[in-house]
């Protein structure tokens, strides 16, 4: 434990520390998620969507089709490989819970990448709790941007599913930007998300 915090105030977490667990974190949820969905989904359907993708970008880039046809077939193509890999998102989602709201719930409020980083999530209020690493996860860590997307692509059709999930990553990429604005230049070095929930992060040894 550092001297701030035995004199009850505990030590601002370095910025690059942070973005650096933050990165981890992601990393290996994406990495694992993708591990264990490779075996179940389509490789060779996700190969041709890809190819499709690359042919049309060069196409668009040689003025062979019309700002308006480019971006009706990505969007086609983009929810097409949204559906192949659903199995993907739903493990992502179960892997986020368990990375950032049961690990840190019984790890002394530490992910593995702030574990890594020697950072710990504290409570700002009382004892630190799992609707508050929940909510604070679905903001900071994309899981509400994932669980809306894998729900309007198993009920919605395209078009309002491509609506929603580009309101909802526009919305995410905002938070995100405020957040890491406001860890790097806020007094108290909190972002929205703890500050909503009543969390912050601490430096510990």
């Amino acid at each position: 434990m550092s001297e701030d915090e035995k004199d009850g105030k505990p030590e601002k977490p370095f910025f690059v520390s942070r973005c650096l667990a933050f990165m981890i974190d992601m990393f290996l949820v994406l990495l694992l998620s993708s591990m264990i969905a490779t075996p179940f989904v389509d490789a060779n359907k996700m190969l041709t969507l890809r190819e499709q993708s690359v042919n049309i970008v060069e196409k668009y880039q040689k003025n062979e089709m019309t700002d308006k046809e480019y971006l009706v077939e990505i969007s086609n193509l983009e929810y097409m490989m949204a559906r192949s890999t659903e199995l993907v998102t739903i493990i992502m989602i179960l892997l986020s819970v368990l990375n950032f709201v049961v690990l840190p719930l019984y790890n002394k409020g530490q992910t593995i990448g702030k574990k890594l980083f020697k950072l710990r999530i504290e409570s700002e209020t009382s004892e630190l709790s799992a609707n508050q690493l929940l909510f604070r996860s679905l903001l900071a860590n994309f899981l509400l941007l994932n669980i809306i997307s894998i729900l309007f692509i198993m009920f919605a059709n395209r078009d309002i599913y491509m609506y929603v999930v580009e309101l909802f990553t526009f919305t995410q990429y905002i938070i995100t930007f405020g957040s890491i604005i406001m860890i790097a230049f806020g007094k108290d070095g909190l972002a929205l998300h703890d500050k909503l929930v009543h969390t912050k992060v601490v430096k510990v040894k």
